[in-house]
């Protein structure tokens, strides 16, 4: 008879890319991983050891996340796990602290941390500022995200906006670098901790392993490597390759919509160092529906050995939109691409389905119809592989990737790194 596994984490992250690249590093090490791209626990739990859910937070309205989280975590605190992990972005885009907050309140716990740093991708933390390749987010691009942006480099005041937006702010104490005011009543505290390296998230990560029960920690996947790697030292368990061999690098299919510079430069390396067919779609295509012809058009490449990369262009057109037209636009157009992308894929299969970004991805699952994920692990920092349960992509290989993470040559050697497990 074979014993039913208590969970070691359960996880709930803000977006779909979020869920995964917070639960890789885990299936890296040899744990049972499983992702559900939805709020709702995924299936057969029975025996896996990290569970991650997405609850889709990252652009919803503050006060309504409360209700969404507190049930997402009473169902994780239910199975038993020793930590539970809130992903939030790793330069705090979205609403940073309320779903931390709401796990506080459902756990009844004193305390929880919050740290986003992911020093091996440039996202560190000093004197409680929060650095992108050393610069204050709120300067970079990213910070100055259409969907997300940032008023403030200085995590506490980040931290304050957000929970102030949802009536919160007074109902949580938060302490930085300083160690915060004497605290005589008893609501509960969210520390933010500053990590500037890697060895700064291992000691955090050894305190979280060592704490009693479920142990409440907000950040990115820099604290899930630090956590898998201090949890399977334990084990003696090892990080495995993410790529078997296997025909992973025959027939690739790229989907973005991402908009950010580095995808950009990403895509033109590729196409310098490779033959690829680049499909691009409109803003207006996209918005009404991709037409019949179009689709056909794209079959039909899709058919063809090599990389296809099917992207969106022309949203500089939105700039002038309001943020919540800019949220509805968003939304519009990943349903759309994403049905796009299961008509195409329920005719030609690719060996390896590549999704940059992470409302893209969401998006793509959704229309396929995916309601569980089996990790294998991580390609790169933030780009996870794994296989769909069910619905209709159950026979290629699942690429995600986070759109502002890796250099220029990140996803030339990705695909590289594709086509080796095919020729092993």
């Amino acid at each position: 008879m074979t014993t039913r596994t208590t969970p070691l984490v359960g996880i709930f992250a803000d977006d779909l890319t979020g869920a995964l690249d917070a639960a890789a590093p885990f299936a890296a090490c040899g744990f049972r991983t499983l992702v559900s791209p939805t709020a709702e626990l995924p299936s057969s739990t029975e025996f896996a050891e990290v569970i991650s859910v997405n609850l889709g937070t990252r652009h919803l309205p503050p006060t309504d996340i409360v209700d969404l989280t507190a049930k997402a975590v009473r169902q994780l605190d239910g199975l038993g796990v020793n930590i539970l992990l809130n992903k939030v972005d790793s330069t705090l885009r979205g609403n940073p602290g309320i779903e931390l907050f709401a796990a506080l309140k459902t756990v009844s716990g004193d305390h929880a941390v919050i740290c986003s740093a992911y020093p091996q991708n440039g996202r560190t933390i000093k004197d409680g500022v929060l650095l992108v390749d050393g610069m204050p987010v709120a300067e970079t691009d990213v910070g100055q995200d259409q969907l997300s942006p940032l008023h403030s480099s200085n995590v506490i005041e980040v931290l304050t906006y957000s929970l102030s937006k949802a009536g919160f702010s007074d109902q949580v104490h938060l302490r930085g670098i300083d160690g915060g005011a004497g605290i005589s009543d008893l609501l509960p505290v969210i520390i933010a901790a500053d990590a500037k390296s890697e060895a700064d998230l291992t000691r955090l990560a050894r305190r979280l392993v060592n704490a009693v029960p479920p142990a409440l920690v907000a950040g990115s996947a820099g604290i899930s490597v630090a956590l898998a790697d201090e949890m399977s030292a334990d084990r003696m368990l090892r990080r495995g390759s993410a790529v078997e061999p296997c025909d992973r690098g025959r027939r690739v299919l790229i989907v973005t919509a991402s908009q950010r510079t580095i995808v950009e430069k990403q895509l033109v390396v590729l196409g310098d160092s490779m033959d690829l067919v680049l499909a691009e779609l409109s803003l207006d295509e996209v918005l009404c529906g991709v037409d019949d012809e179009s689709i056909v058009q794209m079959q039909e490449v899709a058919k063809n050995d090599g990389v296809v990369v099917l992207k969106l262009s022309g949203v500089e057109a939105t700039l002038g939109a309001t943020q919540d037209e800019t949220i509805a636009l968003s939304k519009t157009i990943v349903q759309n691409l994403g049905i796009a992308v299961r008509k195409i894929t329920d005719e030609v299969k690719p060996d390896t389905l590549i999704i940059i970004g992470g409302d893209t991805a969401s998006g793509v699952i959704e229309a396929c119809g995916v309601a569980s994920l089996e990790l294998q692990g991580e390609l790169q920092p933030g780009t996870v592989s794994g296989v769909a349960l069910d619905g209709s992509i159950t026979d290629s290989l699942l690429v995600t990737r986070a759109g502002g993470f890796g250099d220029e040559h990140a996803l030339l050697e990705l695909v590289t790194l594709l086509e080796l497990g095919h020729n092993v």
